[in-house]
């Protein structure tokens, strides 16, 4: 009885296909348990002479299409497989002979399950750098599926090495056959949305001929871009993960130069001539480099109006300040005095940068739309009565609502948390005024009870800080409270979790730079403005996103997101 069925999509490659039939002839897997349907499509070369001579001792059915593209070979198999799973190989893959055993043991021992396999590459060529960095990448890719290190997500489901169940996959309408690429990511991504599950299958093991070069692995890389564009298209909230998301992921100088190279749409010719040279020792982060400008470049080449390439590259900017100095009060890391933050308003109006309240932003995060291109936020940590006093009034006069994030258990008193700072001693804000900072159309959000480093106390300490000062601001001003800042910007996963689970839309950190919608919600970054901040300073370091130079940590240094590229073969 037929349980699987191999499906292999195939054009113009009959010696790798070839390859690919005789390594299962060796599987381990009894015959009758599996067939193999081989789609052709349209090939040209002597693929069906070689197909009509082909005799192996498993079930081999051909099923021949004019040139429609993989997506709609694939589903061409789906249509005529006989057994209950389908298990998907690209026509340069060499089984184990355990593979198809694997399968079938994953797709038995589960209900609704993707059964994603190992696969290795296997290097025909004298490779250059690029091919190097290329296999060094995709062998971490699985290695760290193997360790436990990361779960497999739906980015990572290569047809090549891909099994599920056939009526989940005629349920779902199979491949979607207007993507030029992507499209076994994007089915995956379906098939989860309609609950199944995915499943690493390290003992399914497999490896491709990897034939390709520099100009081959760049082509790669460019279309991984355009097929962002597409999937986005299909799918907004796919706009949440990186790169696409995240423009400004790396450090400043590589967000510099990347910028730069885009704008001037700079060939890679030149790295293609020393590329054979770099093979014994590829230069990693360079080529991490090259993948990411190659995805923008391709990004940008699909996108049909610049709009959307600003506002994909623009990511909204959180400013962080702390105390408004009044007259005669020196200026130091967290005392602004008023006098520049008026010229700084004033240099948004000049520059009609859009500046959004916080619970704007966050709605277009939840509505799944990107905000204006270069749009900022403005928002002011602690409470201090000065924030009343000084800074509210001129945002009202510039028709900007600010956040103004609260440590409710102080309220009325002074700073104590900063026992040797310069604000030590602040006056914080009486409930009346934090009342009237609301009236004047300010956000309020939390920012904990106590001011402590969360990260640092027990959990069931955090969970009250955070729940508590919840619940004390939305008694005191008969609103929601829908926005908290990490004390310190002190936070983790766990404490961005409970952040959600209490409620709150959103959370704010202190790691600078842009945010683009695949930044967590809960850990939005923020740009610290210093109340020694020139105006040529604040409006260059507002351009890139982040401080052109990074200040000399007083708070704790923040955490290393290190977002990681997705890419397709």
């Amino acid at each position: 009885m037929t349980e699987l069925t191999v499906i292999i999509a195939t054009f113009n490659r009959a010696q790798a296909l070839r390859r690919c039939l005789d390594a299962l002839e060796r599987q381990t897997a009894a015959l009758e348990a599996f067939d193999v349907v081989v789609v052709d499509d349209g090939s040209t070369d002597d693929t069906g002479e070689m197909l009509a001579a082909y005799n192996p001792p498993y079930r081999l059915r051909v099923e021949r299409q004019p040139n429609r593209g993989p997506a709609a070979a694939r589903n061409a198999g789906i249509r005529i497989a006989s057994g209950a799973y389908c298990l998907f190989m690209d026509d340069d893959i060499v089984a184990d002979p355990g593979l198809v055993e694997e399968h079938l043991r994953a797709q038995r021992d589960h209900t609704g399950v993707i059964g994603l396999g190992q696969l290795g590459l296997q290097l025909t060529a004298a490779p250059g750098g690029l091919t190097c960095y290329f296999a060094d990448w995709w062998a971490e890719h699985y290695r760290r599926f193997a360790a436990g290190e990361r779960e497999p997500d739906f980015w990572a489901c290569y047809s090549g090495n891909l099994s599920a169940p056939t009526v989940a996959l005629r349920n779902c309408g199979g491949f979607q056959e207007g993507l030029a690429r992507s499209e076994d990511v994007e089915l995956a991504y379906r098939l989860v949305r309609a609950g199944l599950e995915i499943v690493y299958l390290p003992r399914a093991g497999a490896e491709q001929v990897y034939t390709k070069g520099f100009a081959d692995i760049v082509h790669d890389f460019d279309q991984a871009g355009a097929a962002a564009v597409a999937l986005w298209r299909r799918h907004p909230e796919l706009a949440s993960y990186a790169p696409l998301g995240d423009f400004a992921q790396g450090g400043t100088r590589t967000l510099l130069l990347r910028r730069l190279l885009l704008a001037v749409r700079a060939p890679l010719w030149p790295l293609r001539l020393v590329d054979p040279l770099l093979a014994h020792r590829a230069p990693d982060r360079l080529y991490r480099f090259v993948q990411l400008y190659c995805f923008w470049r391709g990004l940008r080449r699909s996108l049909p109006d610049r709009d959307t390439w600003r506002r994909l590259t623009r990511g909204t900017v959180i400013l962080m300040y702390h105390a408004i100095g009044g007259s005669g009060e020196r200026a130091s890391r967290y005392v602004l005095p008023s006098g520049r933050f008026r010229r700084q308003l004033a240099w948004l109006r000049l520059r009609r940068r859009p500046v959004l309240s916080l619970d704007e932003y966050v709605r277009h995060r939840e509505e799944n739309r990107l905000p204006p291109p270069g749009s900022v936020v403005l928002t002011f940590d602690d409470g201090y009565a000065d924030t009343l006093e000084l800074a509210v009034p001129m945002l009202v006069r510039s028709g900007i609502s600010a956040a103004i994030f609260v440590t409710t258990g102080a309220v009325g008193a002074v700073n104590e948390w900063d026992a040797s700072g310069t604000l030590a001693g602040r006056s914080l804000m009486e409930w009346d005024g934090i009342r009237r900072a609301h009236a004047a159309g300010m956000t309020v959000g939390a920012h904990s009870v106590t001011h402590p480093r969360l990260t640092e106390v027990a959990e069931e300490v955090a969970q009250d800080e955070i729940e508590n000062s919840r619940a004390r601001l939305e008694e005191e001003l008969g609103a929601p409270a829908r926005h908290f800042a990490y004390p310190y910007g002190k936070t983790s996963r766990a404490l961005q979790e409970r952040l959600g689970r209490a409620g709150f839309a959103s959370g704010c950190g202190i790691e600078p730079g842009p945010n683009g919608p695949a930044i967590s919600i809960h850990d939005l970054r923020r740009m610290e403005v210093m109340g020694t901040t020139s105006i040529l300073r604040f409006a260059a370091d507002l351009w890139l996103g982040r401080p052109v130079r990074s200040p000399r940590a007083h708070q704790p240094a923040p955490r290393s997101r290190g977002a990681a590229t997705r890419r397709r073969r």
